[in-house]
């Protein structure tokens, strides 16, 4: 009989940790969904390390890519092109473009070829 009691508890106690789990990452949707930030949209962010990422962000008709680690944030640079703000971190981009991709891969060539002429 105590047995039973004790494969009770070890249920509850996993259903318990589930359904905080799955209540955690529903509020966490809704909180990227309504943060309130009108004018300020993250498009896209890659991670490049532990605790490091790029972003790209959309503040009002300009773009930028941003780099945020442990150290700080960091301004890297101003891109130009129009990018979809409705697609952003919440949404997964369902045809296979990847823009965000492209514009790093970009902005690393020029990068290279700077590096390249300076030698």
């Amino acid at each position: 009989m105590g047995d039973l009691t004790l494969f009770r508890a070890v249920l509850t106690v996993m259903a318990v940790l589930l359904l905080a789990y799955w209540c955690s990452r529903l509020l966490a949707k809704q909180w990227v969904k309504t943060s309130g930030l009108r004018h300020l949209k993250i498009i896209e962010q890659v991670p490049v390390g532990q605790n490091q990422k790029i972003l790209l962000l959309n503040i009002g008709e300009s773009n930028y890519l941003i780099g945020v680690s442990q150290a700080g944030i960091q301004l890297l640079t101003e891109v130009e092109g129009d990018f979809d703000t409705e697609e952003s971190l919440s949404a997964q981009n369902l045809s296979g473009q990847n823009p965000f991709g492209e514009v790093l891969e970009q902005l690393l060539a020029k990068h290279r070829e700077k590096k390249g002429g300076d030698k």
